[in-house]
């Protein structure tokens, strides 16, 4: 097989298998998120003030898109970095130090884009989608130090 084969065979794989395991864990993150929220804004059950909690499939769609409108922006600011200078060719530790600085510049736009995407599927108001998306970044930094601790705690098991 080519190397162009192999590549298409990667690809396709990730976008069959990897693609909806990571959208269905980003949908319970989401519905997780809106209940956080409910619980932070302290809405009462049946509130007109309700974010509503979309179903699992609807989640995953509104993962889906709000994935690919973040990509857009980070190709652009990617672009934007590579026209400034602020990217450039050198060694592999300054690009992944460049490459962190450019997603934390990113970061701001991302948020208000994911703010702007909530409030217009949910649908709810803009502030609360700034509350949702807040809480699900919160939520997925809880989850993802959760796993870091799971994976140090099993390392230093089986190194014992």
């Amino acid at each position: 097989m080519s190397n162009s084969g192999a590549a298409l065979g990667g690809f396709l794989c990730a976008l069959i298998v990897a693609l909806p395991i990571g959208l269905l864990i980003g949908a319970v993150i989401l519905r997780a998120a809106i209940s956080l929220f409910h619980k932070i804004a302290g809405t009462a059950e049946g509130s007109p003030d309700m974010v509503p909690e979309p179903s699992m499939l609807k989640a995953m769609g509104i993962l889906l898109i709000t994935g690919v409108a973040n990509f857009i922006i980070g190709a652009i600011l990617g672009v934007l970095g590579a026209a400034t200078g602020l990217i450039q060719a050198g060694p592999d530790e300054a690009k992944n130090g460049l490459n962190l600085i450019l997603n934390l510049i990113s970061l701001p736009f991302t948020f208000l884009v994911s703010s702007a995407l909530l409030s217009a599927l949910l649908p709810t108001t803009f502030k609360r989608g700034m509350g949702v998306a807040a809480c699900q970044y919160l939520v997925s930094i809880l989850v993802g130090v959760g796993i870091g601790l799971l994976v140090i705690l099993i390392g230093l098991g089986l190194s014992a």
